[in-house]
């Protein structure tokens, strides 16, 4: 009994193990991307884009020009058209595979035209920043200087898309997706900015910073896959050199990953400590009052100012100083140091007040009517527009066509003329306009034949113009 209760497991048992190795196979074979790679056309492609002269460079420069009228204007359309025309991966893909294939020329190549390039864009940046009349701080630009962990981690996910389908021997169209994911050249003009405006610290360090990051992220990637699908060494490596430099590099890592990950707490921090906010105004002071309006403003790095505006009557001083001690009280007990200080403002219309509210009011009626009584006019233009249209379109008489068709029916045709003619029979009817034909022939036809060869054009006329009341004249 016991041998065969042993003889069933040991059955589940390889049965189980056969599952577990088919599965591998089907992930395997989904997963595997050594079948695909097209090695010596990645190196060449790469290496091909890494110098950054003749029409590449002027390519960098147009599209620097354009990552700035983008983020000066606040146009994601044209910041996304000048992610996609800027040769900026180029350099730093070649670091990433320069380093994976330990080719120390290249690599130093590599840095090179990526120092190139990088300070050719801030020099763009700054010049257009310096003399662009729009000098404005637009919410594009704000977006980019206080980057994130989560940015990293499209860069590095960008990154690995991007020299994966680089590499495959059957191109795909993920390399534009990943020109715009990874954002490198709104950053670097960003950061032109903060350098044409004098903002270095609140500016320029941050949008640099995201910048930089990209690049290094997306070059570990490029080095990390070039070093999975085994790409050929162009020297070999010392071990004991290539265990410091990864340990060296690990560490370059951490410490450029570490801002980010400070900026997404704070980031955090700051949504927390608003929801805070937010959650005290609805549960106490709508509470005591309708339209309430709020201004949070920083005082200083470690006092806040919550400034609160509301319709109607004054809330009493015993009554506001609760409400202060209850937001204090409550900021504190999760945990920010920071004081909160609370101060409400009533907004009640005075008389004057009210004057000014019904004029604005009276003004912007009559805005309204004059745009209501823009678009009638408008309306009734396009009305009569159309109606002009549809006449000269029914007026419009095919005469080449008629011309060509009534020659070929009848070759002896020498002549055809066809007009508005305006008739009168002098009576009370008036005058009436009236759609003529004249036709003459070559020789002369008896009256009969001229009878029933104007029969037959006139009812040819009716069918080519139905809508045209016609009188037929066959000399």
């Amino acid at each position: 009994m016991s041998n065969q209760v042993g003889r069933s497991f040991s059955r589940i048992g390889g049965e189980i193990k056969n599952i577990f190795s088919f599965l591998k196979r089907v992930l395997f074979k989904i997963t595997h991307l050594a079948d695909d790679t097209d090695i010596e056309g990645t190196i060449k492609d790469i290496k091909g884009g890494v110098v950054l002269e003749g029409s590449n460079l002027w390519i960098l420069i147009f599209s620097a020009g354009i990552a700035c009228v983008g983020l000066n204007t606040g146009s994601p359309a044209v910041i996304i058209g000048a992610m996609l025309i800027s040769p900026l991966m180029s350099p730093i893909l070649g670091i990433g595979l320069s380093a994976g294939i330990n080719d120390k020329e290249y690599l130093i190549k590599s840095v090179y035209n990526f120092g190139i390039a990088t300070g050719l864009s801030l020099l763009v940046s700054f010049i257009y920043f310096y003399f662009t009349p729009l000098d404005q701080f637009t919410d594009e630009m704000r977006s980019r200087i206080t980057p994130t962990i989560l940015d990293a981690g499209v860069a590095l996910f960008g990154g690995l898309a991007g020299i994966i389908a680089g590499s495959r021997t059957e191109k795909t169209n993920a390399i534009p997706g990943v020109a715009i994911a990874t954002a490198l050249m709104p950053p670097l003009c960003t950061a032109g900015y903060g350098l044409a405006k004098g903002e270095f610290q609140e500016i320029f360090l941050g949008a640099f910073y995201l910048f930089f990051m990209n690049a290094v992220l997306i070059s570990l990637s490029t080095y990390a896959v070039v070093r999975i699908l085994k790409f050929p060494l162009v020297e070999q490596e010392d071990p004991e050199s290539a265990t410091r430099v990864k340990s060296m590099v690990f560490i370059v890592i951490l410490l450029l990953l570490y801002p980010s990950y400070y900026f997404l707490e704070k980031t955090l921090r700051e949504l927390e400590e608003q929801g805070l906010v937010e959650t005290f105004i609805t549960d106490n002071i709508h509470d005591i009052k309708n339209g309430v309006d709020w201004t949070p403003i920083a005082v200083s790095d470690t006092v806040s100012k919550l400034e609160v505006y509301y319709f109607g009557e004054a809330i009493s001083d015993d009554s506001t100083n609760v409400l202060k001690e209850k937001l204090e009280r409550s900021m504190r007990e999760k945990g920010y140091a920071g004081v909160w200080q609370l101060e409400l403002i009533p907004t009640a219309a005075q008389d004057n007040d009210k004057v000014v509210i019904r004029d604005r009011v009276s003004r912007l009626q009559q805005d309204m009517e004059r745009i209501e009584n823009n678009l009638i006019l408008r309306q009734l233009t396009e009305d009569s527009l159309i109606a002009e249209i549809n006449t000269f379109q029914m007026d419009t008489i095919p005469f080449n066509t008629i011309k060509q068709e009534l020659k070929a029916i009848y070759p002896d045709l020498s002549n055809l003329a066809i007009g508005e003619l305006t008739r009168t029979s002098f009576d009370t009817l008036g005058n009436r306009e009236e759609l003529t034909v004249i036709v003459s022939w070559k020789k002369a036809l008896y009256k009969s034949e001229k009878k029933r060869r104007a029969k037959r054009i006139e009812e040819f006329l009716k069918v080519k113009l139905p809508n045209e009341p016609l009188q037929l004249v066959s000399m």
